[in-house]
């Protein structure tokens, strides 16, 4: 594997850990499903997440793999249910669908492209993701490919400065489907300053 493959893989990897954290935050906006199981079996919105319309359960620790592995780029809508993600593969749609699909994608990177500017960030910015008792830290390089590869619905997000914190340099503010903010002390609340 050339070096320059290796980095792509581990952008595009760490582009579906952001997409996965970013379904994670959304997760006590959706109800948990309350069925008989087996004993063994893994127990949906706690050990797995099923992408319909597969109702395939896929493990926790499996999740970033399979979005990696997805043949196209992606829209994420996490449903009423916890666990519960609707998965549309850009790929599979025509017409009207695959175009609107394909715009929900140009204006999250139009966006970051937009805010990228506003912020005179560089290719070797750290971008900072904090909610609840979750902080991660990724490259700008794979942010740009999360906006290209997984569109997370109903969460809204914008990027700010953050200064005087050695883990980034720029923040990832986002916006959970209830409207509560993270983190709470950066919020522009003005209309459209999230995408």
């Amino acid at each position: 594997m050339t070096a320059a493959v290796a980095m792509d893989h581990a952008v595009r990897f760490d582009a579906a850990r952001l997409a996965y954290a970013l379904l994670r935050m959304e997760e006590p906006m959706a109800s948990i499903l309350r069925t008989c199981k087996r004993a063994d079996a893994p127990v949906l919105g706690e050990d797995a997440y099923s992408f319909t319309p597969s109702w395939e359960l896929i493990p926790r620790a499996e999740i970033v793999p399979f979005l990696v592995s997805l043949p196209s780029p992606a829209l994420l809508a996490p449903t009423t249910t916890r666990g519960v993600v609707a998965l549309t593969l850009l790929h599979e749609l025509t017409g009207d669908r695959r175009r609107w699909g394909e715009k929900v994608l140009s204006n999250f990177s139009a966006g970051l492209d937009r805010f990228i500017l506003q912020l005179g960030l560089t290719d070797d910015t750290d971008v900072l993701l904090e909610f609840e008792q979750e902080t991660e830290v990724y490259s700008l390089a794979a942010v740009r490919m999360w906006t290209q590869q997984y569109g997370v619905l109903q969460v809204g997000w914008s990027l700010a400065p953050l200064r005087g914190d050695a883990r980034a340099q720029a923040q990832l503010v986002v916006c959970r489907s209830d409207g509560q903010w993270f983190p709470s002390t950066q919020i522009d609340q003005s209309p459209g300053a999230a995408t």
